[in-house]
Parts: structure tokens; sequence; C-alpha cells
């Protein structure tokens, strides 16, 4: 593979990853929406299915960070390695 075409497959998936980033950010707003719905109706709420979907939801949350955190990550790699080829 020469560098051009190293280049270019970086380049393309740099083009992915930003389109998997404001995927995933579109999730983490319609997550948030559903979360502010979810804690507003079970306000108070002890039973164990409240308390599960509680937690359920901010699980969703931290792995929709994790994600968001781990594209920018992906891209901050691959920019790197296409300033370093030149």
């Amino acid at each position: 593979m020469s560098v051009g075409a190293v280049k270019a497959t970086l380049r393309e998936g740099n083009t992915s990853l930003e389109q998997a980033s404001a995927t995933v950010e579109s999730i983490g707003a319609a997550l948030a929406e559903v979360e502010t719905l979810v804690l507003h109706t079970l306000h108070g709420s002890q039973q164990s299915d409240a308390k599960a979907a509680r937690s359920n939801i901010a699980d969703a949350t931290r792995e929709v960070r994790l994600l968001l955190r781990t594209i920018t990550a992906a891209q901050q790699h691959a920019t790197a390695r296409l300033k370093s080829l030149g």
C-alpha cells in the first residue's frame, strides 16, 4: 500500500468517525430527553423496576460518553498519523 493510499484511507476513516460521532451525539441527546422523562415519572419510587430503570439509563449515558471519548481518541490518532506522513 502506498503512502498516498494510506493517507486516503485515514481520511476516509476520519470522515466515518465524524459521522459516527454525530450519530452518537444524537443518540445521547435523545437519551437525555428520555432520562428526564423517566426520572420525573419515577421520582421518589423505590420499586425495584424503577431502580433498575434509573440504573439502566445511567449505564447507557456512561456508554455514550465512553463511545464519544473513544471516537475522539481515534480521530486524534488518525490525524496525528496523517500529519506524520506529510
